[in-house]
């Protein structure tokens, strides 16, 4: 009886704790909904917070690598050469030409600007070499610390994009560790170079596509709309900074293009939905881009309004809106071209880009005999000069007038009148024949006649032709006219060909006539311009009544024009083709990190700074690209077998992950191998992002098959560890490289010179 009260008293008490555990449960059940369910109820909005302390880890580590001794060397290093010297011009408002466009010097200019540095107080500026001390005033630490910090959120940008794929967190780790202690990157971003913020805006781009496209269950909310602005804005930041950028908004349109393309077989979708979807993204992806690309060079030509260095790159109408040079030069001169003037004829549209040249002639005559044996007219050259001179003014001739001086009031030219163009010098008339030019057989030869060859008449007739004339108005007008001069006898128009004279043209350009007359080649404006007049009966030379002159103040170029001939100039000069460089590199050198790129060393020590990138990052990336590419074959032929090693959502992924990483990978790589200018090893930055990305998917990838594996976890763990300590280790050997703070010897300099491709520099006598 005892053992059964026991029993029974312990089933009580059983049976009571069950009762109170459900009547909890119950009162829990009743209590949630007034707690958590109600006052969720209550908030229009919520906002979670999460903090990943790896991520803050790595963006600590990345900030403290790239500002360390960010003042130090305190001198010009590589290309802050031209960056700093462009920071002085903007804050005078001097124009410069720059083949990239000008979002980075922009920010950095708004640095110097916050700082209230004042280049015009400045008188020791000097930006001449490499190495060259700044000024006191000059802020270096202010101007480098723009990139510096951009750069650094590189790191955390690189991290947080590895987990918006979807990858695991030791993946995403080790993506941003790499990004850390590469060293090529750290060097990049300590200085006023552009890489930093390019590399910055790039990453934003990528993750704000990755956030826009997993927000796909979500679309047209206020966070789809945001990462979608976020995408075409940050890309064009990217194309702003460096036109490499570009390669980035092609990966970023061809990725929305094609997961459009995959919406359009979803017959769940009406019309109406999928035109909404097709207009937010051409809105925000194509017209917003090309609104804001072009509003930042409004912004850099409202800025740069005076005369500099680089306004002979420009058309004369560019020049002469701007304060001083050519405006300054030009300003009350006869507006119109009239019988009678004096003139300089510039080449318009340069067929050699960034070297303007002048129509000119001199007292010497073509060789009788080309170099291939062909014969000449023997007349006087007329070549096309690079440089301003007296040879390059022309006297505007009425045919039937034997008078140079211009009427009183002047006639001026119009279009379609017959002229003949008088050299000033030599007083003979422009000519043209059928004679094959010098260098261009095929055109005719341009001389100035000279009457001692009766064999020879005189050609000397020329149709002026305004190309850009507007409405009723056909008045050969200076600076703003371009006009096309067609040899009357033969009807070919007068060239430049780009083509350059051999000594005895003293290495001038080769002016022919061509058949071909409509060609950007074949048109013309007049630059400098005044009248032809004589002493009256007093010996003074009096102003022609009724003569329009040039106003005093800079010539209105609207700002559309000034864009469209900027696009120009930038798209066809290349300022480095044909450029030599100790240091320049082929892309065939980049990806195991075979080249090293000096970009400073002290005058007196062994300590200098090198572009190199930290080889375990960069062979293991390398390696990494052509893995995945390899696995995408070997599973693409397995299914062709009727095996499926993937599930259908993981197969997606997989190749989702490959179009964004080994794509934007050879996007930002070939290219490479098709340009003729001199390339350095920070062309390669870019391509450095996709691939440490595409190790640490290799890695994730590897895990998740060799999960099953026994022991296989471990072995990817371990190999993470053994990457990331050796990838340390080498950080920390080159790192006298990177931040250049090391007085080091000539044997410890062969010693880190792990590859016989690098080129490190020894003075030969350290001290002295």
């Amino acid at each position: 009886m005892e053992g059964h009260k026991d029993l029974s008293g312990q089933d009580g008490d059983a049976q009571t704790e069950k009762n109170e555990e459900k009547e909890e449960k119950e009162m829990e059940g009743r209590r949630l909904p007034s707690v958590t369910t109600a006052q969720r109820k209550s908030k229009p909005f919520s906002v979670q917070f999460e903090l990943d302390f790896m991520q803050c880890a790595l963006f600590l580590g990345s900030i403290f690598s790239r500002t360390w001794q960010l003042g130090l060397p305190r001198a010009v290093v590589f290309d802050e050469l031209h960056f700093a010297k462009f920071v002085t011009l903007y804050l005078k408002g001097i124009f410069f030409f720059d083949v990239h466009p000008p979002l980075g010097k922009l920010l950095l200019a708004l640095a110097g600007d916050y700082t209230g540095f004042d280049p015009r107080l400045e008188t020791d500026i000097n930006f001449d070499r490499i190495g060259a001390g700044y000024s006191p005033d000059f802020p270096v630490y202010q101007l480098r610390l723009v990139p510096a910090v951009l750069g650094s959120a590189v790191v955390p940008l690189v991290y947080q994009i590895a987990a918006e794929l979807g990858l695991s967190r030791w993946a995403a780790m080790i993506a941003g560790a790499f990004i850390l202690l590469d060293n090529a990157l750290l060097v990049q971003s300590r200085f006023m170079l552009m890489e930093g913020m390019l590399l910055f805006f790039m990453c934003l781009s990528i993750l704000s596509l990755l956030k826009f496209r997993n927000l796909g269950h979500r679309e047209f909310s206020l966070q789809w709309w945001l990462w979608l602005a976020m995408t075409g804005l940050s890309f064009t930041c990217t194309l702003s900074i460096k036109h490499v950028g570009f390669f980035t908004a092609i990966l970023v349109l061809y990725i929305v293009t094609k997961d459009y393309w995959t919406m359009l077989a979803d017959v769940s979708l009406s019309d109406f939905c999928l035109w909404k979807h097709f207009a937010a993204r051409a809105g925000l992806l194509v017209t917003v881009p090309m609104t804001m690309y072009i509003y930042i060079y409004y912004i850099h030509l409202s800025l740069l309004t005076k005369a500099g260095p680089h306004d002979s790159i420009m058309t004369s109408a560019f020049q002469a809106s701007l304060e001083g040079g050519l405006a300054a030069l030009t300003r009350g001169q006869p507006l119109y071209v009239a019988f009678g003037s004096q003139i300089t004829l510039r080449h318009t549209f340069d067929p050699v880009p960034g070297k303007p040249c002048w129509l000119h002639s001199h007292a010497h005559v073509y060789p009788i005999r080309y170099q291939d044996g062909r014969g000449s007219s023997h007349q006087q050259q007329v070549t096309c000069y690079i440089f301003k001179d007296i040879n390059n003014w022309w006297i505007i001739k009425h045919p039937e007038k034997d008078s140079m001086v211009a009427d009183d009031p002047p006639v001026a030219v119009k279009h379609g009148d017959i002229v003949q163009l008088v050299h000033g010098i030599t007083s003979r008339a422009l000519n043209s024949h059928d004679v094959a030019a010098p260098l261009t057989p095929q055109n005719q030869e341009v001389t100035c006649y000279i009457d001692y060859n009766v064999s020879m008449p005189a050609q000397n007739l020329w149709r002026v032709e305004i190309v850009n004339r507007d409405g009723g108005d056909d008045k050969w007008q200076t600076i703003k006219s371009h006009v096309r001069l067609v040899h009357v006898n033969t009807s070919q128009a007068l060239k430049m060909t780009g083509k350059q004279l051999p000594e005895w043209g003293f290495h001038q350009l080769e002016v022919a006539t061509d058949r071909l007359v409509n060609q950007d080649s074949t048109i013309w404006n007049v630059e400098e311009h005044r009248y032809t007049r004589t002493p009256d009966k007093d010996g003074q030379i009096r102003d022609l009544s009724q003569a329009e002159m040039i106003p005093l103040e800079p010539t209105h170029l609207s700002f559309f024009d000034k864009f469209l001939e900027l696009q120009y100039r930038i798209l066809f000069i290349q300022g480095d083709t044909e450029m030599e460089h100790k240091y320049s590199s082929t892309p065939l050198d980049w990806p195991l990190s075979s080249k090293n790129l000096a970009y400073w060393m002290h005058p007196v020590t062994n300590a200098q700074i090198h572009l190199l990138g930290n080889p375990v990052v960069w062979i293991a990336g390398t390696l990494s690209i052509i893995i995945y590419a390899g696995l995408f074959f070997f599973y693409l032929m397995r299914q062709k077998r009727g095996f499926q090693d993937l599930p259908t959502n993981e197969w997606h992924q997989f190749v989702f992950i490959g179009d964004l990483l080994v794509i934007g990978y050879l996007l930002h790589y070939l290219p490479f191998f098709l340009t003729d200018s001199t390339l350095f090893l920070h062309n390669y930055l870019p391509c450095v992002i996709f691939k440490v990305l595409a190790l640490a998917s290799v890695i994730d990838h590897l895990d998740i098959i060799l999960y099953r594996v026994p022991h296989g976890s471990v072995i990817v763990r371990y190999t993470i560890l053994a990457l990331l300590m050796t990838a340390s280790w080498t950080f920390y050997r080159l790192s006298v490289f990177t931040y250049g703070n090391v007085d080091l010897t000539a044997e410890q300099i062969t010693s880190l010179a792990w590859r016989e491709s690098w080129d490190f520099l020894v003075h030969l006598r350290v001290g002295f």
